[in-house]
């Protein structure tokens, strides 16, 4: 007989049994595979019930009708380690996820076609949709609760309320995974605010809310039991920390104290928790996402690290968060009270001054490096040449006509440009920035070469502006000044480029040389060190400036020096005895001792000049 999962207005109910239902987010694809396990028994120590994650639909297709269910990616192999710890799961696996992750899950590749209505019934959307979902469904149908696996309910959408209100979408959604026979309970999150919360669900679906964990969410209960009352009260997402966004200041709080009275209140109400994030993780290579409108500051892209502040760190230790919520659940519970020590053994490792002794000119290594090379008469984007993530880089040659200065202007500029002329760097602009600098240059005789590396810093992840296309989008123009100071009227274009996407999935083509020169060309530093074989580590890259490392030829993610983040984590997972490989790109001026160094210890909260906190925005 089949086991069965039901809603009744009181519970969730698993073979006729009422199952005790208390869930935190932990995002497999945001660790890596060896690190699951340890996280797992953290949230059975603490008591919760259920694991709950996504599903990113970039990561598992990131070329169409292109499959990938390995490494971080393998998600069956992460829904067996979540039953071998006797947790059940909770499986986000919308084609969208929000998670402040790249492009809220969506492939890139939808973007080339600029009829395409993303999330929603367009027969283009849905035909991708439907595609990926089949073979999904396929990896997790024997993953349901009702064919013997942990997968009680299973995430129609997410946040669907705060982007449209195609409800025939959302009905497609459902009757195509019906028809797949996953034959679980559907589950969504949304704003409880009517409009929201009315675009955003099924009538049929169990529908949750998104809120802070804090006292002060409690009453929006009472506006989802007037909105649901006939099935039992959930917190789609009660958040435990907060997002990270490059340029703001990330504190950590010292106490859980308000979550705790909030979770105290919760499971008195009957809620069925879940909190997000209940374990950090990080946006490894290039998937961090961003916002926009953020602060009415525009563009905001976020950090590497995914900590959130949340119960269990980034790197997977249990903080003082943690305990206080464990009480009360134990409370709850009527356990006897535990003393506030990691039940695991946990140990990092520092490692002193690593000596970077090579190096390879990133302008000078383009065609190792290049994945596809086009000529044309203008600029092109990232998506129209079937490129993802990473860097895409534009070269013109300018002819020369007279000795003026001219002044560049990068139309359309998503995310972030260094430009050369004739290979000397002459300055930098970031999208939607206050303080970008002039860029000015003079065309020698004969003619000079313009090189612009523009860095995709994250497409964004929610809300209607998801469109959000990589490279230069618009126009390369110059404004020429007279020898008086006053302006050539001028609206021509630059044209005439040499395109190469540069992805960087892997950096192994590089042709590394002794010795490294201290200058403003992007350059890739090397050097090796030996380590304790398994065991995590930080690099801290004060006094580097702007780029990408990797270890063992894994891409950590990005490190910037406007913090607040200083170090990148190392899951010991990447790290061997002897030789270990570090590689830095470096996009400005390399550290002048041209060394790092690993704390054993991360440092994600530095200070920094910008006023405005990570905590400034919500996005519910």
């Amino acid at each position: 007989m089949k086991n069965t999962v039901e809603i009744k207005k009181d519970g969730v109910y698993l073979n006729d049994e009422k199952f005790f239902l208390v869930s935190g987010d932990m995002h497999y694809f945001r660790i890596l595979p060896e690190g699951w396990d340890r996280r797992l028994k953290l949230m059975n120590d603490f008591g919760l019930t259920a694991v709950t994650t996504y599903v990113p639909w970039n990561l598992t297709e990131p070329r169409p009708g292109e499959y990938c269910f390995q490494g971080r990616a393998d998600l069956c192999r992460f829904l067996e380690a979540a039953q071998q710890n006797g947790l059940k799961v909770l499986l986000r696996c919308s084609p969208y996820l929000c998670g402040e992750w790249e492009m809220g899950g969506l492939p890139s590749w939808l973007l080339k076609d600029r009829t395409l209505c993303l999330r929603s019934s367009d027969p283009a959307y849905m035909e991708a949709a439907n595609r990926y979902n089949k073979v999904l469904c396929d990896k997790i149908r024997p993953y349901l609760y009702t064919n013997g696996g942990p997968v009680i309910l299973v995430g129609l959408e997410n946040e669907y309320g705060s982007f449209g209100d195609d409800k025939e979408y959302l009905q497609m959604l459902c009757d195509f995974y019906r028809n797949e026979n996953i034959d679980v309970p559907f589950i969504s999150a949304n704003g409880v605010d009517n409009f929201k919360y009315i675009n955003g669900t099924l009538d049929d679906n169990w529908n949750g809310i998104d809120h802070c964990a804090h006292p002060d969410s409690l009453p929006q209960f009472e506006k989802l039991r007037e909105l649901q009352p006939d099935k039992p009260l959930m917190s789609g997402e009660a958040w435990t920390g907060y997002i990270q966004f490059w340029g703001r200041e990330f504190l950590k709080s010292t106490t859980g104290k308000y979550m705790a009275e909030y979770f105290r209140e919760a499971l008195r109400m009957g809620v069925c928790v879940n909190f997000y994030m209940f374990c950090g993780g990080t946006n490894f290579e290039f998937t961090s996402g961003a916002l926009h409108s953020v602060g009415n500051t525009g563009y905001a892209p976020l950090m590497t690290s995914y900590d959130y502040d949340a119960p269990v760190s980034e790197e997977g230790t249990p903080t003082g968060k943690y305990f206080e919520l464990r009480d009360v659940l134990d409370e709850y519970l009527e356990k006897e009270k535990r003393p506030h020590v990691n039940p695991l053994d946990y140990e990092a490792q520092e490692i002193k001054n690593i000596e970077l002794t090579e190096s390879a000119m990133l302008l000078d290594s383009i065609d190792n490096l290049s994945e596809k090379r086009v000529m044309a008469n203008r600029t092109i984007c990232m998506e129209d040449l079937d490129q993802d993530y990473g860097y895409i880089c534009y070269k013109s040659q300018i002819r020369y006509t007279d000795p003026r200065v001219r002044y560049l202007y990068i139309e359309g500029l998503a995310d972030r440009a260094t430009v050369y002329i004739d290979g000397e760097y002459i300055g930098t602009q970031m999208r939607d920035a206050e303080n970008n600098s002039e860029i000015k240059f003079t065309v020698k005789e004969g003619g000079s070469e313009l090189t612009i590396l523009v860095e995709n810093m994250g497409r964004i992840n929610y809300g209607y502006e998801m469109y959000d296309r990589k490279g230069i989008l618009g126009a390369v123009r110059v404004k020429i000044q007279n020898p008086d100071g006053s302006f050539l009227y001028n609206y021509a274009n630059n044209m005439r480029y040499t395109i190469d996407c540069l992805p960087l999935k892997s950096i192994s083509s590089l042709e590394y040389k002794k010795g490294i020169e201290l200058t403003d060309k992007p350059c890739f530093c090397k050097g090796t060190f030996d380590a304790k074989a398994g065991i995590d580590t930080f690099v801290d890259m004060a006094g580097w400036h702007k780029g990408n490392v990797w270890i063992n030829g894994f891409n950590l993610g990005r490190y910037w020096e406007i913090g607040p983040q200083r170090t990148l984590y190392v899951p010991g997972e990447l790290l061997k005895e002897k030789d270990n490989v570090i590689e830095i790109l470096e996009l400005h001026r390399p550290k002048a001792d041209l060394t790092v160094s690993c704390p054993d210890h991360s440092l994600l909260c530095e200070k920094i000049n910008n006023s405005l906190l990570s905590t400034d925005f919500m996005l519910l």
